[in-house]
């Protein structure tokens, strides 16, 4: 939770909605300029984890990913994003090669503005969204199961 707080100190306004986010990847993929950094964007807003986490990751049945440093693979929140973003089909080729230049290419195109949103406010989404549905999952199992009297 202190991290949350952290997270929400430090933005400059609302955490983004979902189809912003949507919308922003696709104005990002639809510019050459921006092209190879809405990949990373998409990546970052589906897995809820910074660039520097993502390296080396390898994919996992279902849209997942595993990471070296976690147990367990990371599942995307909205596995749609995954199919939607074309996460897998898109994915540079070489990307261990090109790790560096793609994370600095989406640190420039936000300084520069040419990405709306930073990776603050991306995790921070992310956060509130997974929060929000693990309260709403909690809810739905602890709720009491009625009988029908008949």
């Amino acid at each position: 939770m202190v991290g949350l707080i952290q997270l929400i100190s430090t933005m400059t306004h609302q955490p983004p909605v979902d189809q912003r986010i949507v919308d922003e990847y696709f104005q990002l993929i639809s510019n050459r300029k921006t092209k190879d950094v809405a990949w990373l964007y998409a990546m970052v807003a589906t897995y809820g984890l910074k660039p520097e986490e993502l390296t080396e990751f390898t994919w996992a049945p279902g849209f997942a990913i595993r990471i070296k440093s976690r147990k367990r693979p990371v599942s995307p929140l909205h596995p749609q994003w995954a199919f939607l973003f074309e996460l897998k089909e898109k994915q540079p080729c070489d990307l261990q090669s090109c790790w560096l230049s793609l994370c600095s290419s989406l640190y420039r195109a936000i300084a520069y503005q040419d990405v709306s949103m930073n990776i603050t406010d991306l995790l921070l989404a992310h956060r509130l969204r997974k929060s929000h549905y693990k309260h709403f999952k909690q809810q739905k199992t602890s709720s009491p199961a009625y009988a029908v009297a008949s």
